[in-house]
């Protein structure tokens, strides 16, 4: 039996147990007898076979005895497996860590979107988060929707992909809590206009939830939650069924034009583009053709093709852009910041006209829960 257990060439990544059970089988040796041969509670014995129990001195002599191979054989596997599997642990540490570190979870405590997890609770507590069981599952279902996002807006900022996914995950998940009709585009052509008169109203919890139930009967839900620690979106736009669809902003730039250019930029990925798509307005990569389409939308809706010649011969003083902001029916800074964006004014320009919006302004209840 010694000549031929010594032929063995041993995968080390597993432990001497393997081999053991290899021999077992060979020789038709039932665990019972074998833990009888080396002197262990069968238990133990099995714990022997899946590397639970290490191999000593003394448990090396009885397994020569038991298995055949000699006791420094033994041993020695024993001390190859032990180092290879600190070595595993210690490779496995770091990627966990690594995978850990990409998440915000200060800001995920700061908003209550987490509990203030213990150190070795973390990895547990985003996994429940995300709904995953380990981070193979998180990467095929979050990882790929990074990677394959359409982007909008400056690429002078970059966004930390595990921030991206955290914020976009919240925003899925408040959305189960808004009710919908099915979705229906041709409703939401309609209510286009009853939206951009929302564009008046001075304060976010003065139209959010307006906002928000507008949508709600086009199939949309409407999600309105603070960007984390390197998530720098401004919206996105996704379909979480055939029959409901979402909407995410939130307030990065903090002022009216800006945001409610994102919300219609968002709408017009929903009417225009497919189901299958996430558009992240992140400032990274742009998907050129989708995103000018998404542009072109907003800039219709938020000015009307009818007063494009108002705005040709519009003169540049404040009580004229408030003049014919009221006519268009859309906030003065709405207005400002389109006429920014065309490069009528200068971006320094009028933006007193603007309002700011600030997370205290907003109903949390409805917009950040």
């Amino acid at each position: 039996m010694n000549d031929r257990t010594d032929s063995f060439t041993p995968d080390w990544t597993h432990p001497p147990g393997s081999t053991i059970a290899r021999i077992m089988d060979q020789h038709g040796m039932s665990l019972a007898t074998f833990a009888t041969h080396i002197d262990l509670p069968e238990p133990e014995a099995d714990r022997l076979l899946i590397g639970e129990t290490e191999i000593d001195e003394s448990l090396a002599q009885r397994l020569s005895k038991a298995v055949g191979s000699s006791a420094s054989f033994w041993l020695k596997l024993e001390h190859i497996y032990r180092a290879d599997f600190e070595r595993t642990v210690g490779r496995k540490t770091v990627e966990q860590q690594t995978w850990l570190a990409q998440f915000p979870v200060k800001d995920m405590v700061k908003f209550g979107w987490v509990p203030a997890p213990a150190k070795e609770d973390l990895a547990a507590t985003l996994l429940h988060f995300f709904g995953v069981d380990d981070k193979v599952s998180w990467q095929a279902r979050y990882g790929q929707d990074i990677a394959a996002v359409s982007f909008r807006t400056s690429p002078t900022y970059e966004s930390r992909p595990g921030a991206v996914a955290v914020w976009l995950r919240w925003s899925e998940l408040q959305s189960e809590f808004i009710p919908c009709a099915l979705w229906n585009p041709a409703l939401l052509k309609l209510k286009v206009t009853e939206m951009r008169a929302l564009t008046r109203r001075k304060h976010p919890w003065q139209f959010i939830p307006l906002l928000q139930a507008l949508c709600a009967e086009c199939g949309v839900a409407l999600v309105i939650a603070p960007a984390p620690t390197g998530c720098r979106a401004s919206g996105a736009t996704r379909f979480l069924s055939a029959t409901k669809a979402l909407i995410a902003l939130t307030l990065r730039y903090k002022s009216d034009d800006h945001f409610w250019f994102t919300f219609f930029h968002e709408v017009g990925h929903l009417l225009l583009h497919g189901k299958d798509a996430l558009f992240l307005e992140d400032g990274s990569e742009v998907a050129e053709k989708e995103e000018k389409e998404a542009n072109e939308f907003a800039e219709r809706t938020l000015i009307p093709l009818e007063f494009k010649g108002s705005l040709e011969k519009i003169r540049f003083r404040a009580n004229d852009i408030i003049r014919l902001a009221v006519q268009i029916g859309i906030s003065p800074g709405v207005l400002v910041g389109q006429l920014q964006h065309s490069g009528q004014l200068g971006r320094g320009q009028f933006n007193t006209l603007k309002r700011r919006y600030e997370w205290s302004q907003c109903d949390t209840k409805l917009s950040s829960k």
